[in-house]
């Protein structure tokens, strides 16, 4: 009898599974890159993806009391904002995520009474946002609030600037970049100027 080196051995496997295999892999492959793809904030393990950054520009630009001129926050193409507009939003929802992630450290927990004095306070500002991002706004907030009323103004400044230096904050560069240094979003790189 002839040994075969696993190199010669004929291996009999269903084109079928190769084929399910290979689809299965691709796919994983590209699932795996559209999630880094859709990403447009990343603050330590917590994302926030186009989609949802989108949704979020998208409701505070139709709120009156929030954006009383439309027109100001109106980017050069249509549908789209201006980069300022885009950057304040960006540093809210880093804010947020830095002060959630100190709020926890510090073991804190919100009651219904705080989530409610915050809600009362908003009042109708936030009516016209969908229901789960008026909620989560509405929790981001009550966190800011008590987080500075426990470390006062000053402290509440330092543990976001000592969050955010032990964090890593990822911007997609659609939307800008973070500058670690001075604690903001920069916008992106425009176009580069036609030589001449």
């Amino acid at each position: 009898m002839r040994a075969e080196s696993l190199r010669s051995a004929p291996v009999l496997i269903s084109r079928r599974l190769v084929t399910l295999t290979a689809a299965l892999a691709l796919g994983a492959v590209f699932a795996a890159g559209c999630g880094e793809q859709a990403a447009a904030l990343r603050v330590g393990d917590t994302r926030v993806s186009r989609s949802d950054l989108q949704a979020e520009l998208d409701a505070f630009a139709s709120s009156e009391a929030i954006v009383p001129d439309p027109a100001s926050i109106a980017g050069e193409l249509p549908g789209s904002y201006t980069q300022d507009f885009v950057g304040d939003v960006l540093m809210q929802r880093i804010e947020f995520t830095l002060a959630e992630q100190v709020f926890d450290g510090e073991g804190l927990e919100l009651t219904d009474s705080e989530i409610s004095a915050t809600a009362d306070q908003v009042g109708q500002s936030l009516d016209a946002f969908p229901e789960g991002l008026r909620e989560s706004l509405i929790e981001d907030l009550s966190r800011r609030v008590r987080l500075q009323n426990e470390l006062g103004a000053a402290g509440y400044s330092t543990a976001l600037r000592e969050a955010a230096d032990a964090a890593d904050i990822d911007i997609s560069s659609r939307y800008g970049s973070w500058d670690g240094d001075n604690y903001t979003v920069q916008p992106p790189d425009g176009p580069a100027p036609e030589p001449g």
